[in-house]
């Protein structure tokens, strides 16, 4: 499984530029070619999300969006 880690431009919607997609891009299908890439997405920024913690009975959800993106996946 690859994991790609959220930013600070992924959490505000910011594309990468075009040279680094071309380069995801022809990475990807070259996984895939090779019968290794099963599926892969990106995710919405955490301001369209929640984290949810379940304690025994209790349920607490916390909407986004979250300050430390560094704890955030952006796509898998």
């Amino acid at each position: 499984m690859m994991i790609v880690k959220a930013g600070t431009d992924s959490e505000a919607g910011v594309m990468p530029d075009d040279r680094l997609i071309e380069a995801i891009t022809k990475y990807n299908e070259e996984l895939a070619k090779a019968g290794v890439l099963l599926a892969l997405t990106g995710l919405h920024p955490s301001a369209k999300g929640a984290r949810m913690k379940l304690s025994g009975e209790k349920r607490t959800v916390i909407d986004g969006p979250f300050a430390e993106t560094k704890d955030l996946i952006g796509g898998y």
